[in-house]
């Protein structure tokens, strides 16, 4: 997976789905936030397996797929990074990272695989 989305629609989403989150959680899976490229489109989801949150936004997807990542450290990034930065996103499956760029910025965060997500019934 690889997309570039800009910083304030990417901060709308992932804080979104880190309100859902539990920081202390049993179920590692249920502290990250799923996001799935496709199209024009991403798409990130987060439960705490009561309640689900879905948002659902524009950006250029030069690769689709899938990851999960830690719903709270990507918010704590995106938050910090300038108004109007272009954010890319890319997924590494193998390694099992997603390396977050803006700028000169350069983060690589641990994900886990997007088969260990949780599915709502709708």
């Amino acid at each position: 997976m690889k997309l570039s989305i800009e910083r304030g629609a990417l901060l709308k989403a992932v804080s979104q789905a880190q309100s859902v989150v539990e920081r202390r959680n049993t179920i590692p899976i249920l502290a990250n936030v799923l996001i799935e490229a496709e199209g024009e489109h991403v798409q990130f989801r987060a439960t705490d397996l009561d309640i689900e949150v879905v948002d659902k936004t524009v950006a250029q997807v030069e690769r689709a797929g899938a990851t999960t990542v830690s719903a709270v450290t990507l918010h704590e990034i995106v938050r910090k990074l300038p108004d109007g930065a272009l954010v890319t996103l890319s997924d590494d499956a193998a390694k099992g990272r997603l390396t977050v760029d803006a700028g000169r910025s350069n983060f690589s965060l641990a994900t886990l695989p997007k088969e260990d997500f949780p599915v709502m019934a709708s």
